[in-house]
């Protein structure tokens, strides 16, 4: 079973803490919200060549994108719509290699709105969102145990 790891961006970015920082960073290094940023270090601890971080401005995004600084939310204002992330689907490719639609299990590490995105692009059989409705310092209790203890949120055999 392939399984793609979804994490999930934040209102928080470098340019808010950093004025020097650059027009555009990667995606990765760009947000810095503490939900954020364990999504990413989850992502890359459980499925490192197999993650994408979803942005309401620009979609799925390859961890070394480069994205420029934007004020968008999924459940407010968001800049990009589901017939984009569907699009995007049929043509992005992980680090794998393999396109995004061509995962067996998709994997959302974020709230509501974004697991409701993720499902309406993927169908909701291939979804799981295992933090989604937890209040977030429960979300972030979640994400850092399963790292500290190596043992992922949801099995991927």
């Amino acid at each position: 079973m392939r399984c793609l790891c979804v994490a999930t961006c934040g209102r928080r970015k470098i340019w808010d803490v950093d004025p020097n920082a650059p027009r555009f960073v990667e995606a990765r290094s760009a947000y810095i919200g503490p939900l954020s940023k364990l999504t990413i270090k989850y992502a890359q601890k459980f499925h490192p060549n197999d993650y994408v971080i979803l942005s309401a401005k620009y979609g799925f995004l390859l961890p070394h994108e480069k994205i420029e600084n934007y004020d968008a939310y999924c459940n407010r204002n968001p800049l990009i719509k589901i017939s984009e992330l569907k699009r995007q689907i049929h043509e992005k490719r992980t680090y794998s290699g393999l396109l995004l639609s061509e995962y067996d299990k998709v994997i959302v590490l974020g709230g509501r709105c974004y697991c409701n995105w993720v499902k309406k692009v993927f169908g909701e059989d291939k979804v799981e969102c295992p933090i989604t409705g937890l209040a977030i310092g429960k979300m972030m209790k979640k994400i850092s145990d399963a790292i500290k203890s190596g043992v992922p949120l949801v099995s991927c055999p």
